[in-house]
């Protein structure tokens, strides 16, 4: 795990200490943080935080249950390894899920949703100057789940949120500085179709652009040897 000043904040005390740990937990999932088959025990998790096992092994649970974390047999906690086809699936499973909250959101986005978004997606070009990867990330998933926020469909997000759960540590995974320029210079070209369809309520143009989005992700990550068969 990585360990380090951009790590998520520690959790504040509170009756809803679980859900706070839970959050951090998924939040070092879908940027990254945590990667493939890295393993942890709860007791390092709940030192790293500063609480106890109790609320750590509560989270784990709820992150087990969806897929996005398993326990292995000496009772380690591990990133799931995902396979080719596992993540083939989950990608198409994503297009599905997010093209549909895209058409949504191109309905549905108010003037002001539509003027953070321009600002998202100048940030998220800002972003590919910084010498930290993972700012990046950040940048991309802000502007991604903005989109999906605007979709108003509670039941939609939560689907969304589970998928990238599971594909958060394999799509943000470092593969190297050019890899790093190729990925980011497709999505930048993605990211300003999707922007400019949603602008223009183009519905279909804004699902397109969503969908080549993250299936040109999902093919990068397929031409590496970075999943088992």
């Amino acid at each position: 795990m990585k360990n380090d000043d951009t790590s998520p904040l520690k959790p504040e005390r509170s009756p809803s200490l679980t859900n706070q740990v839970y959050g951090i937990l998924a939040e070092m999932l879908l940027s990254g943080h945590l990667l493939p088959d890295e393993r942890m025990s709860m007791r390092d998790l709940a030192d790293q935080l500063g609480v106890s096992v109790m609320p750590v092994r509560e989270a784990v649970s709820r992150l087990v249950a969806s897929g996005a974390l398993e326990v292995r047999p000496n009772r380690a906690v591990a990133v799931p390894l995902m396979t080719r086809a596992g993540f083939r699936d989950l990608a198409e499973t994503r297009v599905h899920n997010e093209t549909r909250a895209t058409r949504l959101a191109a309905q549905r986005m108010s003037v002001a949703e539509l003027d953070e978004l321009r600002a998202l997606e100048r940030a998220f070009q800002q972003s590919l100057a910084s010498e930290d990867s993972r700012d990046a990330v950040r940048a991309n998933k802000a502007l991604h789940f903005h989109i999906y926020d605007a979709a108003g469909s509670p039941t939609l997000r939560e689907l969304i949120e589970n998928m990238w759960l599971k594909a958060g540590p394999v799509i943000n995974l470092d593969l190297g500085h050019a890899s790093r320029r190729s990925r980011n210079a497709t999505s930048v070209h993605h990211h300003a179709l999707l922007v400019d369809a949603i602008a223009r309520r183009d519905i279909e143009g804004a699902a397109a652009a969503m969908d080549a989005d993250i299936t040109s992700a999902a093919d990068f990550i397929l031409s590496r040897d970075v999943l088992r068969d």
